[in-house]
């Protein structure tokens, strides 16, 4: 279960004890009316959070897509440009000066596609200049034929494609911010009930013994989620699903499981693995699969769970 739905289910139970013994009774200006709106606020607040999540982790993939993209090209086409033109020696200098940005992070990445397209434009002269002439370099990836021109597209679109994660980014703190808020009254005004009764009431009494069926909180401190980062394909023939993981988390946990369900085929989340604090890589899965992610921590109080998380693989960049 998730924090709020830990939250909810004691909050449908204590409201439901409210109503039936002590219905005009008020916890500051809160009655038993007061919890009923907090419990059906959840519901759409989590839906609204999952909306937003959904909205990021495609928007952070496009990113990372198109940064692959870039990284390949930036790697294939100066060999390309090498098998053909290799006795052209002023493009092969400026080749070699290409060769050496390595495009591991991000930066470099982008520093190579910009030292790249200049070079690939003018290979594509060298190449019309020939006799005959030969078309220009061209590489395909995921289907798509890119030339000079595309990987100019795709520099000048990843500032714009940047802004949008970052602002999704903004929507999605704002609704997990919400749901938070929500969650913080609604167990507040749970706990406040609750001593208020267990206080004003002998054991015996109907309201006191009504309380034996509300769950409260265990002396050992239920554990710690670890929250999912990302969601990315790649690893193993570019067909796996790679999760990454925010630091932290998972206190009092005696296990950490990650937990996933491919859609249409699992009836829940059948498959698991021990969670790798480094990362875990699942699958790997055909083009077109649905894969649903969650993890998982429990002790003797029990388990919660996140948000699940959910990719669709589409074909490999490679």
């Amino acid at each position: 279960m998730e924090y709020w739905e830990v939250t909810k289910d004691r909050a449908q139970l204590t409201r439901a004890v409210w109503e039936a013994h002590l219905p005009s009774v008020k916890i500051g200006t809160a009655g038993f009316a007061e919890l009923q709106t907090m419990i059906g606020q959840f519901e759409d607040l989590v839906q609204q959070r999952t909306a937003a999540q959904d909205d990021l982790d495609a928007a952070y993939r496009a990113q990372q897509g198109v940064l692959l993209k870039m990284r390949l090209l930036g790697t294939k086409v100066p060999k390309l440009i090498e098998g053909q033109l290799d006795e052209n020696e002023g493009l092969m200098r400026d080749v070699r000066e290409v060769h050496r940005t390595q495009p591991k992070t991000e930066a470099s990445t982008l520093k190579r596609a910009r030292e790249l397209y200049p070079v690939w434009v003018r290979a594509n002269a060298a190449l019309a200049a020939l006799t005959p002439s030969q078309p220009p370099i061209k590489r395909v990836l995921q289907g798509v034929e890119y030339t000079a021109a595309g990987l100019k597209a795709l520099l000048d679109g990843y500032t714009g494609i940047v802004a949008e994660c970052n602002n999704k980014q903004e929507v999605l703190e704002t609704k997990r911010a919400a749901l938070r808020t929500l969650d913080t009254a609604a167990d507040g005004l749970n706990k406040r009930w609750y001593k208020f009764v267990k206080n004003s009431y002998d054991p015996g009494s109907p309201p006191y013994d009504a309380l034996s069926g509300i769950p409260t909180e265990p002396g050992t401190a239920p554990p710690d989620t670890i929250e999912i980062d990302t969601v990315t394909q790649g690893g193993e023939e570019g067909r796996q699903v790679l999760v990454a993981f925010i630091d932290g988390g998972g206190d009092h946990a005696t296990m950490k499981k990650v937990k996933w369900q491919v859609v249409g085929v699992d009836a829940g989340f059948a498959n698991e693995a021990p969670l790798d604090a480094s990362g875990n890589a699942l699958g790997p899965f055909p083009a077109g699969t649905v894969v649903k992610i969650l993890t998982e921590v429990t002790n003797s109080t029990g388990s919660r769970t996140t948000a699940p998380r959910t990719i669709t693989l589409e074909a490999p960049v490679i």
